[in-house]
């Protein structure tokens, strides 16, 4: 695929998964949002009825003045609210002698049918008071459940400490019950407030200030100016609320599935992409390394065709050597690119035997020195790990430490100064070669150890090879339960370390 689809491709997709990103924020907001709606309207729903049984509770307890006698109102100041069948009477300067008088004219008539003590706490809200009491009457009367001692009785307790009217020891019973009717069955704090002064609250309601609390009038039909609240609030309601978010947890899920699953295949395309530029670059490397053989072997057959080359037996001898030499080396590429295909197609069976890592080092150094030396270079040694026994297969270790070795000469530009050295550590021997190569960048790094993958020195085929070397090197070493590591600085040089453990 081209690589301007592959990245408008891959800014659709990123597009797209932050648009869905986006509407599952929104939906968990608003989703958070209806949750906490409906806690809310729980509790108010629970509390009502918190307040409904207090008051039913309240008028059971209290008693009225019921007089059913006709008699005439004493002369007063008074407010007087009316209609065509009710009058009520309240003091316009109270006090505790004073009553609040419910009457009832019918005609030239004017009886007094109930009365209660009303102690008002002050003159601005009287009017309020007696209009609301008209409005109560009104109503219980229009329909049909209209009952004077319940008016009578609410005007007497009206004014009560709350201590009298509530039972103390069992508010948190009844309010716990209703939350439970409700579905709620969290650890509540509590307080009743009357005006300005808290008059019973739960033990550790103060101890959380700055928590959401919810609230309710207590006797909202009361004719007093007294304001009468009771609070609450849930210790452990962020808590429920996160534990209730559960039910978003599979969107939650399957979205973060989602968004992993496009940033893979992302990544896979673009490793693809570059595996097959490296493969390009290997089938290029192959053709090169393959055709300087062929033609070599070509042209010396064509020599012995020719009449007019002498045919001495030193010619033919050393065109014939030519024709082997090639031959050789063509069939050690191919048969190079087999192993390896072989090798990363099923397990290699390796033949492991308590093996000498520095006998090893000592059967291969002659053969480098001697190509070290030939270009004016050094090679230096440091066999200083005091245990070298190890489990390994004898061939494949060899042929690791060979192309770490050859590497190490073929990519040093000037003569190269190359060491070998080894040392215990971890219960285990590490093998280090270090060079003045030309380096390797901290981006190829990474991909040193792919199949295929070459370092890029500018000519391609200026160093021969197919790019199999360092990735056998990684297999071999993986399957002797080793580690390989590369430390490099570009145009400094390179340090190679195999890590293997001892024999047991």
């Amino acid at each position: 695929m081209n690589q301007k689809y592959i990245w408008l491709v891959t800014i659709v997709l990123c597009i797209s998964l932050s648009g869905l990103i986006l509407v599952q924020i929104n939906f968990f907001k608003k989703a958070s949002e209806i949750q906490e709606e409906q806690f809310a309207l729980t509790v108010s729903k629970a509390l009502d009825q918190v307040v409904n049984k207090l008051k039913v509770d309240d008028m059971t307890k209290g008693g009225y003045n019921y007089n059913n006698s006709f008699s005439n109102n004493k002369p007063s100041k008074n407010i007087s609210v009316s209609s065509s069948v009710l009058n009520i009477n309240i003091p316009m300067n109270p006090n505790l002698h004073e009553k609040a008088t419910l009457s009832v004219s019918t005609g030239s008539s004017h009886s007094v049918i109930a009365e209660a003590e009303f102690n008002s706490k002050g003159l601005s809200g009287l009017s309020k008071a007696a209009e609301k009491l008209q409005n109560q009457f009104n109503k219980g009367l229009n329909g049909g459940s209209y009952q004077v001692g319940q008016i009578v009785n609410q005007m007497a307790r009206s004014n009560l400490a709350l201590s009298e009217r509530i039972n103390m020891n069992d508010l948190k019973k009844v309010i716990e019950q209703k939350l439970t009717d409700n579905g709620i069955k969290l650890k509540f704090e509590y307080a009743i407030r009357s005006n300005s002064r808290y008059v019973k609250n739960s033990v550790n309601y103060f101890t959380n200030p700055s928590f959401d609390k919810y609230s309710k009038q207590l006797f909202p039909d009361d004719l007093s100016l007294n304001s009468n609240h009771l609070y609450i609030y849930f210790p452990g309601q962020q808590k429920f609320m996160v534990q209730s978010y559960f039910m978003l947890l599979p969107a939650f899920i399957l979205t973060l599935v989602l968004i992993l699953s496009s940033a893979f295949t992302i990544f896979i395309i673009f490793r693809q992409k570059r595996l097959s530029k490296i493969k390009n670059d290997f089938i290029n490397n192959m053709t090169h390394e393959f055709k300087t053989p062929i033609s070599t072997i070509s042209l010396a057959s064509q020599m012995l065709k020719d009449n007019t080359v002498t045919t001495t037996a030193s010619t033919v001898d050393h065109i014939a050597k030519i024709i082997n030499d090639e031959s050789r080396r063509l069939s050690y590429q191919v048969e190079k690119v087999l192993q390896m295909a072989v090798f990363n197609e099923v397990r290699m069976k390796l033949k492991l035997k308590a093996t000498n890592v520095h006998k090893i080092i000592q059967v291969l150094l002659p053969n480098f020195t001697i190509r070290v030396e030939d270009r004016k270079g050094n090679m230096y040694q440091n066999i200083d790990a005091e245990h070298d026994l190890v489990m390994a297969d004898e061939v494949h270790l060899s042929n690791v430490i060979s192309n770490l070795l050859d590497n190490a000469i073929k990519y040093c530009k000037d003569a190269p100064e190359i060491s070998i050295t080894t040392r215990n550590k971890n219960k285990g021997i590490v093998i280090s070669i270090t060079d003045n190569g030309i380096g390797i960048t901290k981006e190829d790094q990474k991909m040193i150890f792919e199949r295929f993958f070459r370092v890029h020195t500018g000519n391609v085929h200026d160093v021969k090879g197919f790019g199999l070397g360092l990735s056998y090197v990684k297999k071999i070493t993986d399957a002797h339960n080793g580690q390989v590591t590369v430390d490099s600085i570009p145009d400094k040089g390179s340090k190679f370390e195999i890590y293997l453990p001892l024999k047991k």
